[in-house]
């Protein structure tokens, strides 16, 4: 059967955080089709206080209908982009094909399951998914935490800060410390904050074998083995480690503009490279910064003007603005629970006051930040 045929003036793929906003961005100013295979956009810094408060996930979790009444949402996935367009799998089975004016891939990153973001359904099941890991944790003693990234940290910390000396937390971070993306300093500031709560910090620990299966986030628990011989039984095993780059539906026509990562290699414009008319944002892009959500930003307001040369003809890059990566930049805010975490800024360097952690992120989760962004109020 051959799929359906469908032009469109922008097409989005991918409505995380560079793909929602820019979508939201865009529409006021041009027709916009959003292709996710969820309903709603959800705030990614929330998820390790919505894994033990689910109540939580009430304000961070936004349908789309709500968060972009002005864009057209398909609810599928693109599984091959061509030189034809975007072939998408809707959620009801049916197949499109789209053709765009200008494409837009913010496809995020495939991660070990769906504890940091859903992978298709709706609002709802997204919120009764977290009620149910929140019992989960409650009913588990000894939680091995996989990964001491600042996800892998914030999970710790939320279970630290809500259940206290009620559980034995231990995070396996395969590489020398934790939170590799920032400094020596912080890292090892947070690792006494974790000791001085109760949780066990093992570095230089690859797991080997984990007793289950990384895919199935609520897996009964085991025992964990590492490539050093330690063992660690378990009743919940946390998958936080860092996702691969959703950017398998290149690899048939564009695999030339994939690097060794599967990253999609752009130019300082944030097109892709050769194809003008297509840009990248977000944790797909090959741009030599931390794959972190507060770089989205600066990219998107990049790609909204320029998008807007490109819908006027543009074709060159004359009047076009450049993104400039942030490249070898530390900074870095890792909450601790709602009242406590420690961050590195520019300028400042480590920032140990709990109290201004908390003002900046520990208490809010950035939720009315991006609500506000997404004209839904506080």
């Amino acid at each position: 059967m051959k799929p359906s045929i469908l032009s469109k003036r922008v097409v989005v793929y991918g409505g995380g955080m560079a793909g929602a906003i820019l979508a939201k961005s865009l529409s006021s100013i041009t027709d916009v089709t959003l292709v996710d295979p969820l309903d709603y956009f959800e705030v990614p810094m929330a998820a390790p206080r919505n894994l033990v408060k689910p109540d939580f996930a009430e304000r961070s979790i936004v349908p789309f209908a709500e968060a972009l009444p002005k864009v057209r949402h398909i609810h599928g996935k693109l599984v091959e982009l061509s030189p034809r367009g975007g072939r998408i799998a809707t959620v009801s089975g049916e197949e499109l094909l789209l053709k765009a004016e200008v494409t837009v891939l913010a496809t995020g990153s495939h991660f070990a399951n769906n504890l940091m973001r859903g992978t298709e359904g709706a609002e709802a099941g997204r919120k009764a998914f977290y009620a149910r890991y929140s019992e989960r944790i409650d009913a588990a003693r000894n939680i091995v935490i996989v990964g001491g990234g600042p996800i892998g940290v914030e999970v710790a910390g939320e279970i630290a800060e809500v259940h206290g000396s009620g559980k034995h937390v231990t995070i396996l971070e395969a590489g020398p410390r934790i939170l590799a993306g920032t400094t020596v300093e912080m890292a090892a500031h947070v690792t006494g904050m974790l000791r001085d709560r109760g949780v066990s910090v093992l570095v230089g620990e690859k797991l080997v074998n984990g007793s289950n299966d990384p895919s199935d986030a609520f897996a009964p628990g085991g025992v964990a083995v590492t490539a050093n011989g330690q063992r660690i039984a378990y009743d919940l095993m946390i998958w936080c480690t860092g996702g691969r780059s959703n950017t398998d539906y290149m690899r048939t026509h564009f695999s030339s503009l994939l690097n060794a990562q599967g990253r999609v290699r752009v130019t300082p414009e944030l097109r892709v490279v050769g194809l003008p008319s297509i840009y990248a944002l977000g944790d797909i892009t090959d741009l030599d910064e931390n794959k972190m959500a507060w770089h989205i930003a600066g990219q998107v307001k990049t790609a909204l003007w320029n998008i807007r040369r490109t819908l006027e003809g543009q074709q060159d890059v004359n009047g076009l603005k450049k993104y400039r990566p942030q490249t070898g930049n530390p900074s870095m805010v890792v909450t601790m629970g709602s009242k406590a975490g420690v961050a590195h800024l520019k300028g400042l360097g480590t920032v140990k006051a709990g109290w201004l952690v908390s003002m900046i992120k520990a208490r809010h989760m950035f939720v009315p930040k991006y609500r506000k962004a997404l004209g839904v109020g506080t």
